[in-house]
Protein backbone atom coordinates (compact mmCIF):
# COMPACT_ATOMS: atom_id res chain seq x y z
CA UNK A 1 0.00 0.00 0.00
CA UNK A 2 1.69 3.44 -0.74
CA UNK A 3 1.35 6.41 1.26
CA UNK A 4 -1.19 8.41 2.05
CA UNK A 5 -1.28 12.28 3.10
CA UNK A 6 -3.54 15.14 3.55
CA UNK A 7 -2.38 19.03 2.52
CA UNK A 8 -4.61 21.44 3.87
CA UNK A 9 -4.55 24.91 3.19
CA UNK A 10 -5.33 28.19 4.87
CA UNK A 11 -6.46 31.35 3.28
CA UNK A 12 -7.38 34.35 5.42
CA UNK A 13 -7.86 36.71 2.79
CA UNK A 14 -11.33 38.68 2.88
CA UNK A 15 -13.02 41.39 1.49
CA UNK A 16 -12.02 44.12 4.00
CA UNK A 17 -8.75 46.04 3.75
CA UNK A 18 -6.09 45.24 1.85
CA UNK A 19 -3.44 43.25 4.07
CA UNK A 20 -0.04 44.68 5.00
CA UNK A 21 2.71 43.39 3.11
CA UNK A 22 4.43 42.02 5.79
CA UNK A 23 0.79 40.17 7.36
CA UNK A 24 0.21 35.71 7.03
CA UNK A 25 -2.27 35.52 5.03
CA UNK A 26 -1.89 31.27 3.89
CA UNK A 27 -0.97 28.49 5.73
CA UNK A 28 0.26 25.06 4.05
CA UNK A 29 0.49 22.14 6.04
CA UNK A 30 1.03 18.25 5.46
CA UNK A 31 0.84 14.93 6.71
CA UNK A 32 1.86 11.87 5.22
CA UNK A 33 1.15 8.25 7.35
CA UNK A 34 5.18 8.00 7.32
CA UNK A 35 5.10 10.38 10.12
CA UNK A 36 6.46 13.95 7.99
CA UNK A 37 4.78 17.22 8.64
CA UNK A 38 6.00 20.11 5.98
CA UNK A 39 4.30 23.37 6.64
CA UNK A 40 5.00 26.68 5.19
CA UNK A 41 3.15 30.48 5.29
CA UNK A 42 3.17 33.65 3.05
CA UNK A 43 2.75 37.08 3.66
CA UNK A 44 0.99 38.95 1.35
CA UNK A 45 2.97 40.08 -0.59
CA UNK A 46 4.68 36.44 -0.62
CA UNK A 47 1.10 35.39 -1.64
CA UNK A 48 0.80 38.00 -4.50
CA UNK A 49 4.26 37.25 -6.02
CA UNK A 50 3.18 33.15 -5.47
CA UNK A 51 6.73 33.40 -4.59
CA UNK A 52 8.70 32.82 -1.38
CA UNK A 53 7.97 32.08 2.02
CA UNK A 54 7.87 34.01 5.70
CA UNK A 55 7.71 30.60 7.79
CA UNK A 56 9.11 27.22 6.58
CA UNK A 57 9.20 23.91 8.96
CA UNK A 58 9.68 20.32 8.68
CA UNK A 59 9.20 17.47 11.26
CA UNK A 60 8.50 14.06 12.19
CA UNK A 61 5.41 13.50 14.42
CA UNK A 62 5.55 9.28 13.82
CA UNK A 63 2.84 7.09 12.01
CA UNK A 64 0.77 6.92 14.73
CA UNK A 65 -0.13 10.13 15.18
CA UNK A 66 -0.10 11.16 11.08
CA UNK A 67 -2.35 7.90 10.70
CA UNK A 68 -4.75 9.04 13.30
CA UNK A 69 -4.98 12.35 11.83
CA UNK A 70 -5.39 11.21 8.07
CA UNK A 71 -8.48 9.22 9.32
CA UNK A 72 -10.06 11.63 11.12
CA UNK A 73 -9.22 13.86 8.06
CA UNK A 74 -10.92 11.63 5.90
CA UNK A 75 -14.83 12.74 7.87
CA UNK A 76 -14.23 16.10 7.66
CA UNK A 77 -16.95 17.67 5.61
CA UNK A 78 -18.42 21.78 5.09
CA UNK A 79 -22.27 21.76 5.52
CA UNK A 80 -22.54 25.69 5.26
CA UNK A 81 -21.59 28.19 3.15
CA UNK A 82 -20.18 31.56 4.43
CA UNK A 83 -18.27 33.99 2.83
CA UNK A 84 -16.01 37.44 3.58
CA UNK A 85 -14.22 35.09 5.89
CA UNK A 86 -11.14 33.62 4.07
CA UNK A 87 -10.99 29.64 2.97
CA UNK A 88 -9.71 25.87 3.45
CA UNK A 89 -8.62 24.01 1.04
CA UNK A 90 -8.50 19.91 1.76
CA UNK A 91 -6.99 17.60 -0.36
CA UNK A 92 -6.47 13.85 0.75
CA UNK A 93 -4.11 11.58 -1.36
CA UNK A 94 -4.62 7.43 -1.21
CA UNK A 95 -2.29 6.52 -3.96
CA UNK A 96 -3.90 7.36 -7.27
CA UNK A 97 -7.19 9.09 -5.83
CA UNK A 98 -7.30 12.21 -4.65
CA UNK A 99 -10.25 13.83 -3.03
CA UNK A 100 -10.74 17.16 -2.68
CA UNK A 101 -13.01 19.16 -0.07
CA UNK A 102 -13.50 22.92 1.28
CA UNK A 103 -14.96 25.50 3.34
CA UNK A 104 -14.82 28.68 5.10
CA UNK A 105 -12.05 29.43 7.59
CA UNK A 106 -14.35 29.89 10.46
CA UNK A 107 -13.26 27.30 13.03
CA UNK A 108 -16.22 24.95 12.93
CA UNK A 109 -14.80 22.41 11.57
CA UNK A 110 -15.21 19.00 13.12
CA UNK A 111 -14.33 15.41 12.42
CA UNK A 112 -15.80 12.10 14.10
CA UNK A 113 -13.44 9.28 14.88
CA UNK A 114 -15.22 6.19 17.49
CA UNK A 115 -18.78 5.78 17.68
CA UNK A 116 -19.08 8.96 15.09
CA UNK A 117 -18.32 11.03 18.19
CA UNK A 118 -17.49 15.06 16.90
CA UNK A 119 -13.49 16.19 17.33
CA UNK A 120 -12.68 20.02 17.08
CA UNK A 121 -10.11 19.02 14.16
CA UNK A 122 -8.17 22.61 14.89
CA UNK A 123 -7.35 21.88 18.84
CA UNK A 124 -6.13 18.37 17.86
CA UNK A 125 -4.14 19.55 14.55
CA UNK A 126 -2.38 22.35 17.49
CA UNK A 127 -1.45 19.66 19.78
CA UNK A 128 -0.15 16.85 17.32
CA UNK A 129 2.26 19.77 15.58
CA UNK A 130 4.45 21.91 16.78
CA UNK A 131 3.92 24.85 14.72
CA UNK A 132 3.02 28.51 16.53
CA UNK A 133 0.09 30.10 15.53
CA UNK A 134 -1.48 27.25 13.06
CA UNK A 135 -4.78 27.91 11.79
CA UNK A 136 -5.58 24.47 10.66
CA UNK A 137 -9.45 25.55 9.76
CA UNK A 138 -9.76 28.55 12.10
CA UNK A 139 -7.52 31.69 11.69
CA UNK A 140 -7.98 33.23 14.72
CA UNK A 141 -4.51 33.36 15.97
CA UNK A 142 -5.24 31.77 19.73
CA UNK A 143 -2.90 30.91 21.85
CA UNK A 144 -1.16 27.48 21.50
CA UNK A 145 -2.21 26.54 25.01
CA UNK A 146 -6.11 26.16 23.70
CA UNK A 147 -5.75 22.91 22.70
CA UNK A 148 -4.59 21.51 26.19
CA UNK A 149 -6.76 23.84 28.32
CA UNK A 150 -9.55 21.02 27.73
CA UNK A 151 -7.02 17.89 28.69
CA UNK A 152 -5.98 20.14 31.78
CA UNK A 153 -10.12 20.34 32.68
CA UNK A 154 -10.40 16.82 31.93
CA UNK A 155 -7.52 15.92 34.32
CA UNK A 156 -8.78 18.06 37.16
CA UNK A 157 -12.15 16.07 37.11
CA UNK A 158 -11.35 12.67 37.46
CA UNK A 159 -7.99 13.06 39.28
CA UNK A 160 -11.63 14.49 41.95
CA UNK A 161 -13.37 11.34 41.34
CA UNK A 162 -10.91 8.47 41.93
CA UNK A 163 -11.13 10.32 45.48
CA UNK A 164 -14.84 10.81 45.65
CA UNK A 165 -16.37 8.57 42.71
CA UNK A 166 -18.18 5.68 41.81
CA UNK A 167 -18.08 3.14 38.96
CA UNK A 168 -21.38 4.05 37.42
CA UNK A 169 -19.69 7.44 36.45
CA UNK A 170 -16.35 6.14 35.17
CA UNK A 171 -18.34 3.30 33.02
CA UNK A 172 -19.89 6.04 30.50
CA UNK A 173 -18.46 9.44 31.07
CA UNK A 174 -15.35 8.67 31.05
CA UNK A 175 -15.09 7.25 27.57
CA UNK A 176 -17.03 10.16 26.56
CA UNK A 177 -14.97 12.75 28.32
CA UNK A 178 -11.74 10.40 25.88
CA UNK A 179 -13.71 10.77 22.56
CA UNK A 180 -14.32 14.61 22.89
CA UNK A 181 -10.69 15.28 23.16
CA UNK A 182 -9.54 13.25 19.90
CA UNK A 183 -7.79 10.84 22.38
CA UNK A 184 -6.53 7.39 20.17
CA UNK A 185 -7.92 4.02 21.58
CA UNK A 186 -5.75 1.15 20.55
CA UNK A 187 -5.59 -1.28 22.89
CA UNK A 188 -2.70 0.67 24.76
CA UNK A 189 -0.07 -1.34 22.01
CA UNK A 190 1.59 2.84 21.48
CA UNK A 191 2.07 3.04 24.94
CA UNK A 192 3.23 -0.22 25.64
CA UNK A 193 5.75 0.14 22.65
CA UNK A 194 7.15 3.10 23.98
CA UNK A 195 7.32 2.31 27.51
CA UNK A 196 7.21 -1.81 28.24
CA UNK A 197 5.16 -2.77 30.81
CA UNK A 198 3.77 0.70 31.77
CA UNK A 199 0.10 -0.29 30.71
CA UNK A 200 0.18 -3.41 33.01
CA UNK A 201 -1.63 -1.56 35.98
CA UNK A 202 0.04 -4.80 38.18
CA UNK A 203 3.90 -3.57 36.87
CA UNK A 204 4.99 -0.64 39.23
CA UNK A 205 7.81 0.58 36.86
CA UNK A 206 5.04 3.23 35.34
CA UNK A 207 5.68 4.65 39.23
CA UNK A 208 9.96 5.16 37.59
CA UNK A 209 9.21 6.42 33.97
CA UNK A 210 5.99 8.68 34.34
CA UNK A 211 7.88 11.94 34.83
CA UNK A 212 9.53 11.15 31.14
CA UNK A 213 6.50 11.62 29.39
CA UNK A 214 5.82 14.57 27.78
CA UNK A 215 3.29 13.43 25.34
CA UNK A 216 -0.36 14.43 26.41
CA UNK A 217 -1.94 12.52 23.95
CA UNK A 218 0.17 9.41 24.27
CA UNK A 219 -1.10 9.63 28.10
CA UNK A 220 -4.21 10.00 26.97
CA UNK A 221 -4.72 7.09 24.89
CA UNK A 222 -3.23 4.94 27.68
CA UNK A 223 -6.18 5.83 30.33
CA UNK A 224 -8.56 5.78 27.21
CA UNK A 225 -7.87 2.30 26.25
CA UNK A 226 -7.61 0.80 29.75
CA UNK A 227 -11.18 2.51 30.45
CA UNK A 228 -12.23 0.35 27.29
CA UNK A 229 -10.46 -2.99 28.64
CA UNK A 230 -11.76 -2.54 31.55
CA UNK A 231 -15.84 -1.34 30.69
CA UNK A 232 -15.62 -4.05 28.00
CA UNK A 233 -13.56 -6.48 27.83
CA UNK A 234 -12.52 -7.59 31.63
CA UNK A 235 -15.87 -8.70 32.76
CA UNK A 236 -17.01 -7.53 35.99
CA UNK A 237 -14.41 -5.29 38.01
CA UNK A 238 -14.07 -3.22 40.34
CA UNK A 239 -12.05 0.41 40.68
CA UNK A 240 -9.27 -1.25 43.29
CA UNK A 241 -5.86 0.50 44.61
CA UNK A 242 -4.17 -0.67 42.22
CA UNK A 243 -5.99 0.60 39.00
CA UNK A 244 -7.02 3.59 40.95
CA UNK A 245 -2.89 4.50 41.25
CA UNK A 246 -2.13 3.43 38.11
CA UNK A 247 -5.00 6.17 36.86
CA UNK A 248 -4.06 8.58 39.22
CA UNK A 249 -0.39 8.52 38.08
CA UNK A 250 -1.21 8.95 34.32
CA UNK A 251 -4.26 12.21 34.83
CA UNK A 252 -1.22 13.51 37.28
CA UNK A 253 0.99 13.75 34.44
CA UNK A 254 -1.22 14.84 32.41
CA UNK A 255 -2.71 17.90 34.35
CA UNK A 256 1.72 18.53 35.05
CA UNK A 257 1.95 18.58 31.14
CA UNK A 258 -1.02 20.64 30.54
CA UNK A 259 -1.09 23.04 33.34
CA UNK A 260 -0.46 26.97 32.23
CA UNK A 261 2.66 28.35 33.57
Amino acid sequence: MGTTSFKLISNNICYGPMPDKSDEVEQHLTVSSSGRVWFSARNYEQYVAEKGFCRKKQMNIGKWKAQFLINIMRNVYPDYDVTDCGFWDLIIREGDKRSNFSGPLIGNEIGTIYDNTPVPVTKLLRRYIPVYSLWGFDSKMAPDYEGKKAIFLFTEKWIHFFSTGNDKDFDFYFGEDCNELGFQMDGGAEFERQYPGCFDVHNTKLQSVINEIDDVDLLGSAVFSYWRYLTHWAGPYELNEEICTWFLLILSRMRGVTKKN
